[in-house]
């Protein structure tokens, strides 16, 4: 029988499966001869390459920030609802379960390898180069397997459809991490530094990428979901070989920080890859703020901290502005992409220590009776027309920002990272024009002042009746990734952006956690954790807690808050909590002694209760940023989470297809249940 291939579309069957191909030659396809003698359908197929690649950590098709304690989203119809209430088996169709897709595409990268010498057309120089990439990116589909799944099958070499797919049984998860580290480093030595100077191959693997997928896999397996678990003991396969070791080892930890270091090292010794942590005024402007830092490092393509990004026309146009539409409020946008309390106790105060801490100068209740030092550099006279839209104009341009006059005093004097993450009720919303009756849509009554603050209160424009259905669950919306700039009221878009998957600054705290496990006063800890804090114009750890130095503890829970607080809404904090062995905590709710009032007691938790504030509070004709009410804290959510959902099950279906796999811990299948 005569074999196709179709291009640009899903390639191949999944490797579990049997090969069905056609004698009829459709349009769509084409021979396997002429593939591989044209440069032009080689390189079509090695596009295809890529196409199993997530888009980005995104709303409608990945569960990973509303599913994870820092964020809630509003609409049951997404993914993330699924998870919440404990409404997925094995046998749940979900298109974040990419089991299949990841596969087809690791058999698509062994076809190009074996194959892409047979193109005339293409040089030397080219094929090694291609060659590497696909390694890099079966690596990398096998990291994505691997976060999601647990233990995996792998396939290192092309196998023929009569291949006894049956019995096939999974690696012990040590295997899986050295078969995707070798995959990295083989990639590696044949791929550029950067690319840089060639605009054309910007999210392409490069060295620096193969590194830090190299470090981010170590970090992962020198983690307690994977280092020395005990509750993985009877995790084996059929012939009872231990698939992930319960044995605890520090030389991970080790690993991982060399890894991490690799990174570094190579971006200080090489000037040329323009790695470091982004500042606003290293892209132009004359004065360092940091505030502007935070907002355009999520959003300037290709910046100086970008590891690896992809830029494509899907996620330009559909994804982050779609992101965008459901993080502004309502009328004119959806607004339900919403913050858990709990992340924003996390983020510190402008002197850099929690909310809690002594000292802090942290105030809960209460409204601000002026604004913070940021507020209104340019002085303008708000109460005219002129002075509005010269404000307005420098909290588009990320000059003016900070707390106002009148906003909840939970949210003022906080970090600039706060601001750039969260936008809460009273707050200007940057996003719209300076047409005065433009803004004036997103408000209501006597607060139509020319500003457009976010109304989240029942009654506020972005939640006018308590049936509406497009808004904020915990009366708070992420702000991160929303273009000031932009114009939600058009759908006008200044800029394109890209789609980044790693930045310098996650392989800094990659590096300082584990670093921290073996060598908790190793001066490097504080060397990159200054720099991250430095960019986001916070004072040093180590100044505003002196009392973590060199506590190992100590200084663990404060790296994993500035994980929590640098990451957030990146889709980190979702598979940080569960590698941690934390996303179980059990539910705790803790009354304060002298107002009696209830709050969250956890830091971790993605089960039990979810806190915001009071949103179905009050009466519709009566609310307004004044309602006290509106500002207690309030579950909006119990949730539920088992220890079985630390990893994805693997689809039924490919249990079906594979009897020889035993199913993950606490599913339905494991025979060790």
């Amino acid at each position: 029988m005569k074999k196709y291939i179709i291009s640009l579309v899903s390639l191949l069957v999944l490797i579990t499966g049997c090969a069905d191909y056609l004698d009829k030659q459709p349009d769509d396809m084409k021979t396997d001869e002429m593939v591989w003698s044209s440069r032009i359908e080689t390189e079509k197929y090695l596009a295809n390459c890529y196409a199993g690649i997530p888009t980005g950590h995104l709303h409608q098709h990945e569960p990973w920030v509303g599913a994870a304690d820092e964020c809630n989203i509003t609409w049951n119809f997404y993914q993330a609802d699924n998870f919440n209430r404990g409404d997925w088996t094995p046998s749940s169709e979900l298109v974040c379960d990419r089991y299949e897709r990841f596969y087809q595409a690791i058999r698509s990268t062994l076809t190009f390898e074996n194959n892409v010498d047979r193109c005339g057309e293409l040089s030397s120089d080219l094929k090694t180069r291609y060659k590497a990439e696909v390694r890099f990116l079966r690596g990398y589909y096998y990291y994505l397997l691997l976060r999601q799944y647990g233990p995996i099958v792998l396939i290192k070499e092309l196998l023929p459809s009569s291949a006894d797919f049956a019995n096939m049984q999974r690696a012990p998860y040590d295997e899986c991490v050295k078969y995707i580290c070798d995959m990295m480093d083989l990639a590696s030595d044949d791929l550029p530094m950067h690319y840089w100077d060639n605009q054309t191959r910007l999210g392409r693997p490069n060295k620096l990428v193969c590194k830090a997928v190299k470090a981010i896999v170590l970090n992962l397996a020198a983690s307690p979901q994977f280092n020395g678990n005990a509750e993985y003991i009877n995790f084996k396969n059929h012939d009872g070989t231990l698939l992930i070791s319960t044995t605890y080892s520090e030389q991970k930890w080790k690993d991982a920080a060399a890894a991490a270091k690799a990174v570094i090292d190579m971006a200080e010794k090489y000037p040329e890859t323009r790695l470091k942590l982004y500042r606003n005024d290293e892209n132009g402007d004359g004065e360092f703020n940091p505030y502007k830092s935070c907002v355009d490092v999520q959003l300037k393509a290709w910046n100086c901290e970008v590891i690896w990004a992809r830029t494509e026309a899907q996620y330009d146009d559909t994804f982050q502005r779609s992101w965008m539409v459901h993080n502004t409020p309502g009328p004119h946008c959806l607004g339900g992409v919403s913050p858990t309390l709990r992340l924003v106790d996390a983020f510190l105060m402008k002197n850099g220590k929690p909310i809690h801490a002594a000292g802090s100068n942290y105030v809960e209740k209460g409204f601000a009776t002026k604004g913070g030092d940021n507020w209104n550099p340019n002085g303008y006279d708000t109460s005219t027309e002129d002075g509005r839209k010269g404000i307005i104009a420098d909290i588009r341009n990320s000059t003016a920002w900070g707390h106002w006059e009148g906003d909840w005093n939970m949210f003022c004097n906080r970090e600039p990272r706060f601001y750039a993450a969260i936008l809460y009720n009273h707050r200007v919303i940057p996003s719209l024009s300076d047409d005065k009756n433009i803004r004036n849509e997103w408000s209501t009554g006597r607060q139509k002042d020319g500003f457009g603050r976010a109304e989240l209160y029942l009654g506020g424009a972005a939640r006018p009746s308590s049936n509406y259905a497009n808004y904020s669950k915990t009366g708070m919306l992420v702000f991160k990734r929303n273009d000031p700039q932009a114009d939600m009221y058009n759908r006008v878009y200044p800029q394109n952006y890209a789609c980044t998957y790693i930045r310098y600054a996650e392989i800094l705290l990659d590096y300082i956690e584990a670093l921290n496990h073996y060598d908790p006063t190793n001066p490097d800890i504080r060397k990159y954790w200054d720099e991250i804090r430095s960019r986001a114009g916070v004072p040093s750890a180590f100044e505003a807690t002196p009392e973590i130095a060199g506590n190992e503890g100590l200084q663990n829970e404060y790296i994993i808050r500035e994980r929590q607080i640098e990451l957030c809404f990146e889709g980190d904090r979702y598979f940080t909590t569960r590698r941690l062995w934390k996303a179980h905590t059990p539910d705790e709710i803790i009354k304060d002694e002298v107002t009696q009032e209830e709050r969250d007691g956890r830091i971790y938790g993605d089960g039990g209760s979810m806190w915001g504030m009071s949103v179905d509070a009050g009466d519709v004709g009566t609310n307004d940023f004044r309602f006290e009410g509106f500002y207690q804290r309030a579950i909006f959510e119990k949730r539920i989470f088992n220890k079985a959902y630390y990893l994805f099950p693997i689809p039924q279906k490919e249990m079906d297809k594979c009897p020889g796999l035993v199913q993950n811990p606490w599913w339905s299948g494991n025979v060790t249940n």
